[in-house]
């Protein structure tokens, strides 16, 4: 979706572009919001994140975890300070409107990673990031978890761009995925890339479908990864949140990451 001038300039989405949202969402599993962050902003994060990756993988078990056994591709959680908890990031405005709407407004989060594909990445597996909350069912219910990915670089083709299938979060036979692997079901399904520039907002229904893909560059592909979850929903992943950061995030942000442990 191309935001407006005037949707940037009041940080919020119109209804009819809401309602759009919402409605790839709930059809296809994700929707892009393209350049919806600042480039000098984008600039900045990316620098920070670069530096954090390159010092993350100078740790022998990292290198070992990542680059070899995941094929290069990188998750690494980034330190719970700024520039990582910049408003911007964990409470962009229009990112907050379309998962609100869609999931309400007591939402959570406990979970912030980067998704990265290292320069001679692999192809990942596909793959959901969490399962249908009742397999058993023949039908799927609305969404539970979303994350906000934020595109630090370019996604293209030749940096491994991520590959979905859209439609999937959708799909339930009642048996779960481990009874049919996802490649053999996928194989008679479409899918397609996330090629979108820098700055692009997505957010994605973590059932959906997906799959890191080679990174034929000698740059780093990297994103932002935020996720969101329902307020009944319960998880192990806790965050620790410095209470100078704490005391400094608005009151909204604090309603947020309120499951989080603050020292």
């Amino acid at each position: 979706m191309e935001l407006t001038a005037s949707e940037r300039r009041q940080g919020r989405l119109t209804q009819r572009h809401l309602q759009g949202a919402l409605r790839r969402l709930r059809d296809t599993g994700y929707v892009a919001l393209e350049r919806a962050l600042p480039d000098d902003w984008i600039t900045q994060m990316r620098s920070a994140c670069d530096r954090d990756l390159k010092k993350y993988l100078r740790i022998k078990e990292n290198r070992e975890r990542f680059l070899v056994k995941n094929k290069g591709h990188v998750g690494m959680f980034p330190s719970p300070t700024l520039p990582y908890m910049d408003p911007m990031a964990i409470l962009n405005p229009f990112a907050l409107q379309i998962f609100e709407a869609a999931m309400g407004h007591n939402v959570f989060c406990t979970f912030y990673n980067t998704n990265t594909a290292w320069p001679g990445s692999g192809v990942q597996v596909i793959h959901r990031d969490t399962q249908p909350l009742f397999p058993e069912l023949s039908v799927a219910l609305p969404v539970h978890m979303v994350v906000v990915n934020i595109m630090l670089v370019d996604f293209t083709v030749e940096n491994g761009a991520t590959e979905v299938w859209p439609g999937s979060h959708l799909l339930t036979d009642g048996r779960g995925d481990r009874e049919v692997p996802l490649e053999e079901r996928a194989a008679f399904l479409r899918s397609e890339r996330t090629t979108v520039p820098a700055g692009t907002l997505v957010v994605r229904d973590l059932r959906m479908w997906h799959r890191g893909m080679p990174n034929q560059t000698d740059q780093i592909r990297t994103m932002l990864a935020i996720v969101y979850f329902r307020d009944f929903m319960h998880r192990n992943d806790v965050m620790t949140i410095p209470s100078a950061v704490w005391d400094d995030l608005p009151e909204h942000g604090r309603h947020l990451f309120r499951h989080n442990t603050i020292k």
